[in-house]
């Protein structure tokens, strides 16, 4: 999916997730390997060419409007996160998912 970024862009990724979702209750599970090495380096699993940090949180607050029930960050290694790049991405994608789930949805 990140590289579907370079032919819909972002807002084809944003609206294609609305459409799947529809009206329905959502957890948000994100996988910080889903991530370039450059952008989140500490995880077990690096995924040369998967988004940038800057992509993801666009994508994660592009999703406002949603029921957001919950949402988790999975896969940061800390031993392999020696300069706390993927921490602090991390963290700013909690802080998203957090923000989702208190923002009311339109109806």
């Amino acid at each position: 999916m990140s590289r579907d970024i370079d032919n819909m862009g972002i807002s084809g990724i944003i609206k294609r997730i609305k459409d799947r979702v529809g009206d329905s209750k959502v957890y948000i599970t994100v996988d910080i390997d889903s991530l370039d090495p450059g952008s989140a380096p500490g995880t077990g699993t690096v995924e040369p060419g998967g988004f940038s940090s800057r992509e993801l949180l666009t994508i994660l607050d592009g999703l406002e409007g949603l029921e957001v029930i919950g949402g988790d960050v999975v896969e940061v290694s800390p031993p392999y996160d020696t300069n706390e790049i993927t921490t602090m991405v991390a963290s700013e994608v909690a802080r998203s998912l957090l923000g989702l789930m208190v923002i009311t949805p339109t109806q």
